[in-house]
């Protein structure tokens, strides 16, 4: 075993085990909410839930199979083993690109004030979420279809060409370069529209919640150091989400465009391009878990604690929850 190999199996090992405990705890305390706490309940969480469940298929679809061909274990795909498992993985990867900028225009228009062109859609906003989620479901199934058709697992063979290739998965070479630009582009353009959608919104937060923090300034010092400490946590929560996944995907992206590319295949490098890319399922719910007071609650509901569970700031809870 080479160390490379190594230090990927541990890394990947990692990054696994925490993501995918960290977003099945999240979705248990959704799920505990929307049974037993229906009165904290809070529209977007459905938005949170689809995220979470995405995120951690993505995390099981690759990082599950990196690790085990790290630590030495070949040839366990076989060519419908790969494409399944690149089509489930590019789907909910695609998921959770549209799921994050759903999360983010949704609170934008939440937060809206009055005067905003903006605050006529806060009514009508939930109603779109579960329509999204089809339209998101339909264009993602539909769009990554060459990848069932266009992929082959690894068998001891030399790769030659242009194209997308791992230590297990390789796409086969069509020849129709034209083709293979295009679908990149597509790819490219979908995923830039979402990055520059869910970096709008973000600013648009942003924004709204620091001209909030000054006009409520001079009202009650008390109050005021209670509800900004709450428009600080929404605030940082917001930009370190946008920043996590601008900066994974960027890496994973530049990575990836090299390898597909270059003339000679490096596999670790698109083993490190597969880390970065699930480094924001994996560090997601960390931020949502750090960031949410009702998981603090729900841990101990959970967790069968004995102990009345309490919030040390009831009023910044109070106005996340009408968020």
């Amino acid at each position: 075993m080479r160390s490379n190999d190594l230090v990927f199996g541990i890394f990947f090992l990692y990054q696994t085990a925490f993501g995918f405990l960290g977003n099945s705890a999240m979705l248990m305390v959704y799920i505990n909410i929307l049974i037993t706490q229906p009165q904290q309940k809070k529209t977007v969480d459905l938005i949170f839930a689809h995220l979470t469940m995405a995120n951690t298929v993505t995390l099981l679809s690759r990082g599950v199979i990196e690790m085990m061909v790290a630590f030495g274990m070949r040839d366990i795909l076989n060519d419908a083993g790969c494409q399944s498992l690149m089509y489930i993985n590019r789907v909910s990867r695609g998921l959770s690109i549209c799921m994050t900028c759903l999360l983010s225009v949704f609170q934008a228009i939440t937060i809206s004030p009055r005067t905003s062109c903006w605050a006529r859609l806060k009514s009508r906003a939930p109603n779109y979420i579960l329509p999204s989620f089809l339209l998101f479901w339909i264009f993602n199934m539909l769009i990554y279809i060459r990848v069932i058709t266009s992929i082959q697992s690894i068998r001891n063979v030399t790769i030659l060409g242009h194209g997308y290739v791992s230590k297990y998965c390789f796409t086969i070479p069509n020849g129709n370069f034209i083709h293979s630009v295009t679908f990149l582009c597509a790819m490219t353009v979908r995923d830039l529209l979402f990055v520059f959608l869910m970096s709008w919104a973000s600013g648009y937060m942003v924004i709204v919640l620091y001209r909030h923090s000054k006009q409520v300034q001079h009202i009650h010092t008390h109050s005021r150091s209670q509800k900004s400490s709450a428009e600080t946590r929404a605030t940082h929560t917001i930009l370190l989400l946008a920043s996590c996944f601008v900066c994974f995907y960027c890496t994973s992206s530049c990575i990836t465009l090299y390898v597909s590319y270059a003339d000679q295949k490096d596999p670790d490098l698109e083993s490190a391009a597969t880390f970065f890319s699930a480094c924001y399922p994996a560090l997601c719910p960390l931020v949502l878990i750090s960031s949410d007071p009702r998981v603090t609650k729900n841990h101990c509901i959970l967790g069968k604690n004995s102990h009345p569970s309490f919030s040390m700031n009831p009023a910044a809870d109070q106005v996340i929850a009408k968020n």
